[in-house]
């Protein structure tokens, strides 16, 4: 996943595979690098229709942890994005890194 340019708090990976004709396999870590109140990885998967389906790795516990998830989606023709974002207190987003589409 692209770094959040002019920060280094989080570090950001996945990956994904195919299985069979109709369903991906995706998995994302986000790991604190640096001083934040939380950080993150986001995959969003979508079809031409509308439909989407989201998994998130964030990582609550302080620097140097990391969080993995990972989800098969049933469709494969859908559309595959991800970023890694910096969180804050209440829920927020502070910051929000670039979006790099897969397929």
């Amino acid at each position: 996943m692209p770094a959040i340019s002019g920060d280094n708090i989080v570090s950001a990976s996945g990956s994904y595979e195919k299985i069979g004709t109709a369903r991906v396999k995706v998995s994302v870590c986000a790991k604190q690098t640096g001083t934040a109140f939380s950080v993150g990885a986001v995959a969003y998967a979508y079809n031409s229709s509308g439909a989407d389906k989201n998994i998130g790795a964030v990582d609550l516990s302080g620097k140097g942890d990391d969080e993995c998830v990972s989800i098969t989606f049933l469709f494969y023709t859908a559309h595959l994005k991800v970023h890694a974002f910096i969180g804050g207190s209440g829920g927020t987003i502070i910051k929000t890194g670039p979006t790099l589409t897969l397929y």
